[in-house]
């Protein structure tokens, strides 16, 4: 294989590492930032606004669409093919 793409890919690898490493990091900190907070909806630290709002969503339940209406939620579902990229060390 070729040495530039070998490079590029322990060079990928290690940055995903770190990068999982920095995404661990900012969790934990978040979840420390929200413990502060407790049931504060928004605090400013040094200029820096912190907002941790409450909110409502509305989502599409597909499962149990498919369970009750199986026949129309086939008729409805699009199936489409994809690639999905992953360097796996």
């Amino acid at each position: 294989m070729n040495e530039n793409i070998t490079a590029k890919v322990k060079e990928y690898a290690d940055m995903k590492k770190m990068l999982t490493e920095l995404q661990d990091l900012m969790e934990g900190l978040e979840q420390e930032i929200k413990a502060a907070m407790g049931d504060s909806e928004e605090m400013s630290v040094e200029g820096i606004k912190v907002k941790w709002t409450h909110y409502t969503t509305s989502r599409f339940d597909s499962k149990s669409f498919k369970a009750e209406h199986g026949a129309m939620y086939e008729q409805y579902v699009k199936t489409t093919q994809a690639r999905r990229f992953q360097v796996v060390a």
